[in-house]
């Protein structure tokens, strides 16, 4: 294992973002930590204690509902991408500087919830990679 790797976050697809956003919170008592849209898509991270669940909204709905991705946290993405390929893991996409345009954005504390929220200080993106496991399940890597 990497040093460091933290199972961050689970994604799933949905039909509407918020009215699934509306179940979570109500329902099970979770809270929005932020929300953005993109040309394709609309997100939603929502937290209980320090556990994440990212709700995601595709606008074309050609992604079928249910889990799309299992998110993990990387300290060094260069690092995780050498590990993964070496374990023979298949690469989805090169790395990527993330930008999202967010909103609603959570006053939190803890340590993994403040890295999900925003880039740190003295950066404006995250880095993003995609492998897949033998299922075809989708690993996102997250620099953050």
């Amino acid at each position: 294992m990497l040093k460091g790797m933290i199972l961050e976050h689970v994604s799933i697809v949905v039909k509407n973002r918020d009215a699934t956003m509306d179940f979570y919170t109500k329902v099970l008592g979770f809270k929005i930590l932020r929300k953005y849209e993109t040309d394709t898509m609309r997100v939603a991270y929502l937290y209980l204690e320090d556990q994440l669940l990212e709700l995601n909204e595709f606008f074309a709905n050609d992604e079928p509902i249910g889990l799309w991705h299992l998110g993990f946290r990387v300290e060094d993405m260069d690092e995780a991408i050498a590990h993964f390929k070496e374990q023979g893991a298949e690469q989805v996409s090169d790395p990527i500087e993330f930008k999202p345009k967010m909103y609603a954005l959570a006053d939190v504390s803890h340590e993994k919830l403040l890295r999900a929220l925003k880039p740190k200080e003295d950066k404006t993106y995250w880095r993003i990679a995609m492998f897949r496991d033998p299922n075809g399940v989708i690993i996102e890597l997250l620099e953050r």
